[in-house]
């Protein structure tokens, strides 16, 4: 039965009925809300947690997945005995070898000019030709077989052939050169690109106009060089069509035959491994802060969290999904763990096993694939595995 207690206490009782319900009302509110606020506060600590253990995970991912390609472990340094006269780069494609390289000739283009008919220059940038009436100048590029472009010069002056033969975009450029000379100063300058193929000729529509001439030595030429005794010939100075994966930067011809040798270089992978162990005891650390119920870390009851966090650490001490025939996983290569569950690396075994079973490292970290996918069931590899774990961990399924 509900109590009357305004009329129980009196109306002239002398209390404060309004404070007095208002007392009642919080004693049944405030426990609730209570409750309400510590749920909240319990679900923003644990958001928060997820989102730093997510940024942890992430860049744990990004330093797998610079071991998860077997592209990854072609890298390579080059020697030169004549780095003078070219440069060399080898990239992932290439191979361990040594090369005998001569370059006898570097690919150059034509530079012809373009002066007034009987001479030597034009007067300024804007003297005026054909009586200031509109021509054409027709362009032929190629050696063998040509391609003629008829340009139209609506602005009969110099700097109107510039502007015509610049904005009909094909391989041949237009200057104009201030000489510094009294009276005649300028000719135009035209260059077209390296090599025979692109040699070019220019013919006025007006006879009698302009004048065109290639001066001694800049004719277009190929680049000639024998390669481990096969002679080639290129119309660009660079060529990376002749030793599988590396490439030459011709700057000039060889005093005889240089010396050119591509080795391994395993630093990288040496880096890129040791990145991947730094980045596990970061992340570890990160991920047993969150989940110690000494210090109260958000996801400390959370059994499905910690048992994720158990599978992270298996790709790290188990042997690899694709172990190698010597080498099976990270403890075969120098990489041990701690009384605290820390990974720490031997650098000699480590510098061995690259020196002495490369091919099997790639295959423990990367499967020995290229183009790894995230997508279906397949065994990756250490990293490879480790991407994807990340991957669907963090994915909304």
């Amino acid at each position: 039965m509900a109590i009357d207690y305004i009329n129980t206490l009196g109306a002239g009782a002398g209390f404060n009925t309004k404070e007095i319900v208002s007392a009642l009302v919080d004693a049944e509110t405030v426990p609730t809300q209570s409750r309400l606020q510590t749920k909240i506060d319990d679900n923003n600590a644990k958001v928060s947690a997820l989102a730093e253990a997510a940024a942890s995970l992430s860049l744990l991912k990004t330093a797998a997945t610079a071991l998860d390609d077997a592209t990854d472990f072609n890298r390579y340094s080059v020697s030169n005995s004549q780095a003078s006269a070219f440069g060399i780069s080898a990239g992932n494609e290439a191979l361990e070898g040594n090369h005998s390289i001569t370059v006898s000739a570097v690919a150059r283009e034509q530079r012809s000019t373009l002066v007034p008919h009987g001479g030597t220059g034009f007067t300024s940038v804007n003297q005026v030709l054909n009586s200031g009436s509109a021509f054409d100048l027709a362009i032929a590029v190629g050696d063998t077989s040509t391609v003629t472009t008829n340009i139209a010069v609506a602005t009969a002056t110099p700097q109107g052939i510039v502007d015509a033969i610049n904005a009909s975009g094909i391989s041949v450029t237009a200057q104009l050169v201030d000489q510094g000379t009294t009276g005649n100063d300028y000719i135009i300058q035209l260059t077209g690109a390296s090599g025979t193929d692109n040699q070019f000729s220019i013919t006025p529509s007006v006879n009698s106009l302009l004048t065109a001439a290639t001066p001694s030595g800049q004719a277009a030429a190929n680049a000639t060089v024998v390669v481990n005794g096969i002679s080639v010939s290129r119309s660009s100075n660079t060529i990376n069509d002749v030793i599988p994966g590396v490439t030459l930067s011709l700057n000039g011809v060889t005093s005889g035959a240089a010396s050119v040798s591509v080795t391994r270089d395993t630093s990288a992978v040496k880096t890129n491994i040791t990145n991947l162990i730094d980045q596990f005891n970061s992340t570890k650390e990160k991920l047993d802060s969150l989940t110690d119920r000494e210090l109260e870390g958000a996801l400390a009851g959370d059994s499905i969290f910690r048992s994720n966090v158990r599978e992270m650490q298996n790709y790290f001490t188990a042997f690899s999904s694709t172990p190698g025939s010597v080498l099976r996983g990270l403890s075969d290569m120098g990489v041990s763990i701690t009384r605290q569950g820390n990974l720490e690396i031997s650098d000699t075994k480590l510098d061995n096993s690259l020196a002495l079973n490369f091919e099997d490292i790639r295959t423990v970290f990367s499967a020995g694939t290229t183009d790894q996918s995230d997508i279906g069931t397949a065994n990756r590899g250490i990293a490879g595995d480790l991407a994807k774990f990340v991957s669907d961990l963090s994915s909304s399924t």
